[in-house]
């Protein structure tokens, strides 16, 4: 066959062949990979594996925006979480698809989120329809994995099956092109196997983003981190000891501090007695290794008036106006319920807006699990 044919053919064929013959599978070899943390080469359940301990590794010299991803996963009697990265900037910077080892069966089971300057996700921020699914999950066998990407949606196949387990509408948006594989916690790895990326050859155009709720305020400044276990919760900080940077709300009003900070992990402490939650550390703010951001943003009344500002965080927040501290709310993970995920709505604070400008600064604090909120005013009455 000449190659004038053979490329005709190609064409003839659709992307789709195309793609096929541009598959690309990663050895299982230390020269083919990138980690952030523990990472080994041995075989498992009969197969040359990647295992890593904690962290992310990435596939070196493969690039993927749009395309199919698959690739085989082993859990031990330990694993509790491990998945894919992809749209990667660095090992602490890309897209997630994940699997609760310990939560099988349950929603839970299957989730996305975007892992911004940490290698954890963004779980708590983006749950619930499009990014949790249900599936059962077994330890100790090798479960399939097949992952399509085009534009700004994400599809999860399982084991082989035609109906997608998750599928994700619209993906937060990270600008890399790396892929590769991740676990956490010490002890708790996972291994994986079998992993080819078949990169599309046509660019799939994002979907138009939905318009804004009516007051959602997208006008925003973030100070710098500072270690929360520093600052005393309703007292602002000295303003000149602050660094303000202008950004960017998400499509939807949200404000992803994950993208603009680097993210903490740090965990909600217990009582030594009871084991539960130590409410007074919480709410008193002395939480080692937590961090806080402020968030400033100005509002302008043409008369005197109290106006309701709607809003929701992750993972504690104080509101403040015109200096004054308003709103104190905590919904860490194991604090309100178990996960602490970002609610959709129902936080509601009424703002005593005076005539002319009205500065409104909200401190967010962050554990782990995603730092983020939101905030919409509702109309003048």
């Amino acid at each position: 066959m000449s190659l004038r044919y053979s490329k005709s053919l190609l064409f003839l064929l659709g992307p789709s062949f195309a793609s096929i013959a541009r598959a690309q599978t990663i050895p299982t070899t230390p020269d083919a990979w990138t980690a952030s943390d523990s990472i080994r080469f041995e075989t498992y359940l009969g197969r040359p594996s990647v295992y890593i301990n904690r962290g992310v590794a990435l596939a070196k010299g493969v690039a993927m925006r749009d395309g199919t991803i698959e690739f085989d996963w082993a859990a031990t009697a330990r694993t509790n979480f491990l998945g894919l990265a992809f749209h990667a900037t660095a090992v602490d910077n890309s897209e997630s698809v994940f699997f609760r080892v310990a939560q099988t069966g349950t929603m839970e089971s299957v989730q996305y989120g975007p892992a911004l300057n940490t290698f954890g996700a963004a779980w708590q921020v983006y749950h619930g329809p499009g990014a949790n699914a249900v599936a059962v999950l077994q330890r100790e066998r090798w479960t399939h994995v097949r992952v399509t990407v085009a534009g700004d949606v994400a599809t999860v196949y399982l084991d082989g099956a035609d109906k997608p387990t998750l599928v994700v509408p619209r993906l937060a948006g990270v600008a890399g092109t790396g892929v590769g594989v991740w676990a956490g916690n010490f002890g708790r790895g996972a291994y994986f196997s079998n992993f080819t990326v078949t990169p599309s050859p046509n660019a799939v155009a994002a979907t138009p983003a939905p318009p804004l709720p009516r007051g959602m305020i997208t006008d925003w400044s973030l100070s710098q981190a500072l270690d929360a276990p520093s600052v005393t919760p309703g007292k602002l900080p000295q303003q000149s000891t602050l660094t303000w940077q202008k950004v960017a709300t998400e499509p939807t009003g949200l404000v992803l501090i994950n993208r603009y900070r680097v993210t903490p992990v740090a965990g909600v402490p217990l009582d030594s007695v009871t084991r539960e939650v130590n409410v007074d550390s919480m709410m008193g703010g002395r939480v080692r290794g937590t961090k806080v951001v402020f968030a400033r943003t100005e509002i302008r009344a043409d008369r005197d008036e109290i106006r309701r500002m709607q809003f929701s965080y992750s993972d504690a927040i104080v509101i403040y106006a015109n200096g004054q501290p308003l709103y104190f709310g905590m919904n860490a993970q194991n604090f309100r319920d178990d996960l602490g995920v970002m609610s959709p709505g129902g936080d509601a604070v009424y703002l005593p807006l005076k005539r002319g400008r009205n500065e409104i600064i909200l401190a967010v604090l962050e554990y782990s699990g995603g730092w983020a909120f939101w905030a919409r005013l509702d109309p003048a009455l």
